[in-house]
C-alpha cells in the first residue's frame, strides 16, 4: 500500500516538475533578453541577479534552512556598554548615560516586542547614535573597538526601527505622516551604516536586503540572502526567500518555498 502511494504520488507530481521547468526556461529567455535591453548598470545586475537564481534553481529539489544556522563563529555579537572599560576621553556621567541608554534600548527592541515599541526605539537609538557619534573621533567611526561595534549595532537598530515603519500593521496604527521625511531618515541611518562597515558585515545583512527589496532590487536582495544564508535564523531565511519569490512575481519557485516554510514547523503569526 505504502508504495503504492509513493508511486501515485510520484506520478501527480511529474507533470507539475515538468510545468516547472517548462516555466524556467521560458523565464531565463525573458530574463536573458532584459539582460541585453538594460539601459544602467543597476538594471543590469538586478536582471543578473534573477538569471544566476534561476539557473540555480532546480523544481522540486529547492534546499532548506542550513541546519545549524546562523553559523556565529564570523560574527560580531552586539557588544554591551556596561561590560567595557569606559574610554578615557568620555567623561563618567556621559558614559552612565550610554551605558543606561543601550540598556533600554536593548531591552525593548526584541525580536517578539519589536513591532510594539518602535516609537520608544527610535527615540532612544537615535539619542544612542549622536551620543557615540560626539564621543568618538572622526577616525574611530569605522569596527576598530568594541565601542565602534556598538555604534554599528544602534544605527542598525534604528534603520531596522524605521524600516519596520512600512509594514502594513504598523502603518495602520502608526501612520507615516510626511513621507519624504522618512525616507530620508531611513536613507540617511543606511548609509551612515554602510559606510562604517564597508556594507559587508553579515551581522547586518537583514537591513541591507530589506533596503534593496523596497528599491525594487528584488533579485538582488534574493541574491544577498542565498549569499548569507549560513548566517541567518532559518526561520527568517526561508520566510524571506518566500516573500521576495511571490514579490517576484514567480509562482512555481514561491509556491515551493512556501512548503518548505511550513514543513520547517513556521507560520506568519
Amino acid at each position: 500500500m505504502l508504495l503504492l502511494s509513493l508511486t501515485v504520488r510520484s506520478v501527480a507530481d511529474e507533470p507539475n516538475l515538468i510545468d516547472a521547468k517548462r516555466w524556467r526556461s521560458g523565464q531565463l529567455v525573458a530574463i536573458a533578453a532584459k539582460v541585453d535591453e538594460a539601459e544602467s548598470k543597476d538594471e543590469r545586475l538586478e536582471y543578473e541577479a534573477r538569471q544566476a537564481w534561476l539557473r540555480r534553481w532546480e523544481p522540486g529539489k529547492m534546499p532548506s534552512a542550513p541546519v545549524g544556522a546562523p553559523d556565529e563563529s564570523r560574527l560580531v555579537e552586539e557588544p554591551l556598554l556596561k561590560n567595557l572599560e569606559r574610554p578615557k576621553s568620555v567623561d563618567v556621567d556621559t558614559w552612565r548615560s550610554m551605558v543606561a541608554l543601550q540598556e533600554r534600548l536593548v531591552s525593548v527592541d526584541t525580536d517578539d516586542e519589536r513591532k510594539k515599541h518602535l516609537k520608544t526605539t527610535i527615540k532612544l537609538a537615535g539619542r544612542l547614535e549622536a551620543e557615540l557619534v560626539e564621543q568618538l573621533s572622526s577616525d574611530e567611526r569605522s569596527l576598530e573597538t568594541s565601542v565602534d561595534w556598538v555604534l554599528a549595532y544602534t544605527r542598525y537598530r534604528l534603520g531596522r526601527a524605521l524600516a519596520y515603519r512600512e509594514l502594513p500593521e504598523v502603518r495602520e496604527a502608526w501612520p507615516i505622516s510626511d513621507p519624504e521625511r522618512y525616507e530620508s531618515e531611513l536613507q540617511a541611518i543606511y548609509q551612515r551604516l554602510m559606510e562604517q562597515t564597508n556594507g559587508d558585515r553579515r551581522e547586518f545583512i537583514l537591513l541591507q536586503d530589506r533596503m534593496f527589496r523596497r528599491s525594487g532590487k528584488k533579485g538582488r536582495a534574493l541574491e544577498l540572502l542565498e549569499a548569507n544564508r549560513n548566517a541567518i535564523e532559518p526561520k527568517w531565511y526561508l520566510k524571506k526567500r518566500r516573500d521576495l519569490l511571490q514579490e517576484l512575481g514567480w509562482d512555481r519557485p514561491s509556491q515551493e518555498a512556501a512548503r518548505l516554510y511550513l514543513q520547517a514547523g513556521y507560520d506568519d503569526e
